[in-house]
């Protein structure tokens, strides 16, 4: 059975030529330390409404937007949620775009690993590849409703005395759009708090009313959970474990993400196992690649998604006209 032949016979897409959105050759430099150029890039759009927007140099500099995982990422944050991208698991090599009712089709009759094997000899790979289908996510990454919030999230973090690139990253990841929706964990608001931790800060959370809903409230709250556990524990982690730290590299700010999105505990656990030889931006490539207690696939993908997003906003923003960039290398 030719699961290939018959989804292609009958019209349904599976498109070969992924263009551009093919990853490019990993470039993991052991980036330690260095300066990583930042600024407040100021854009206006096609309705005279002006977008702000932390732009890192070192995105591009360093080569984390050539990278396998963060090009898979860019194209699931894209991809319709009518289609699913097959990919191999170990590396998030993108194969071929497929109609996720075909994959619903075909898992449901139990002939999902005929297509699997189909796949591995379309691409000559061995025929025990552990090959998935992810879902597109467009619908979700949609960045309509962080849009205007970006300026006053920059402002807020910056007079916390926290860096503004933290309050970017978990807006493009968790509230890009206008879903509100609770997590199965309970995190909940802009910047996705978990009620003891919204407590902890000062924040109201009970049955009458729940301040995680108030934007300001919510940052205040966010901006100290970095500031008093995220970055500490971050740091403390490198010197348990052996990895020179650099507070201002943007290596070091992806393991402070890991630390909000995962908790620090959970990020010790995983670089304890991790050889202390990969240091700087090898760490973090690592990190992406290891399964360790509760770090597993969610966490690890979490910074994987922070530059995916930083790359898609940022390319989708300059078709505005810029009309003013000030420097910010504060943090």
């Amino acid at each position: 059975m030719r699961i290939l032949g018959v989804t292609l016979s009958l019209g349904i897409v599976l498109f070969a030529n992924l263009g551009a959105r093919m990853p490019m050759a990993v470039k993991v430099d052991e980036e330690i330390s260095g300066s990583c150029e930042k600024s407040i890039s100021v854009f206006q759009t096609e309705d005279n409404s002006q977008i702000h927007f932390l732009k890192i140099a070192c995105v591009h500099d360093q080569g984390w937007d050539t990278m396998a995982e963060v090009n898979f990422w860019r194209r699931i944050i894209t991809l319709e949620k009518d289609s699913s991208m097959a990919n191999i698991y170990a590396s998030r090599r993108l194969l071929h775009p497929v109609s996720r009712a075909v994959v619903d089709s075909l898992e449901r009759i139990g002939h999902l690993d005929t297509l699997r094997r189909e796949l591995c000899l379309m691409y000559q790979l061995p025929v025990d590849t552990r090959i998935k289908f992810t879902g597109g996510k467009k619908w979700f990454y949609e960045f309509s409703g962080v849009k205007n919030k970006l300026k006053r999230a920059i402002k807020l973090f910056d007079s916390f005395h926290v860096d503004p690139f933290y309050a970017q990253s978990v807006l493009l990841i968790e509230s890009p759009g206008t879903n509100k929706a609770k997590s199965i964990a309970g995190a909940y608001g802009q910047f996705q708090l978990m009620p003891f931790v919204a407590r902890q800060y000062g924040l109201r959370v009970d049955k009458y009313l729940d301040e995680r809903e108030n934007f300001d409230r919510s940052a205040y709250a966010a901006a100290r959970l970095f500031n008093e556990i995220c970055i500490p524990y971050a740091r403390r982690w490198c010197n348990t474990y052996g990895f020179a730290v650099d507070e201002s590299a943007l290596w070091f700010k992806l393991l402070v993400l890991h630390c909000y999105n995962a908790g620090a505990t959970t990020v010790k656990n995983a670089m304890q196992v991790v050889p202390n030889s990969y240091q700087g931006n090898a760490l973090i490539h690592q990190l992406w690649h290891t399964n360790y207690g509760r770090f597993q696939s969610e966490a690890q993908n979490y910074s994987q998604i922070a530059l995916a997003c930083y790359l898609e906003y940022e390319n989708s923003i300059q078709k505005g006209n810029l009309v003013n960039s000030i420097s910010f290398n504060k943090y």
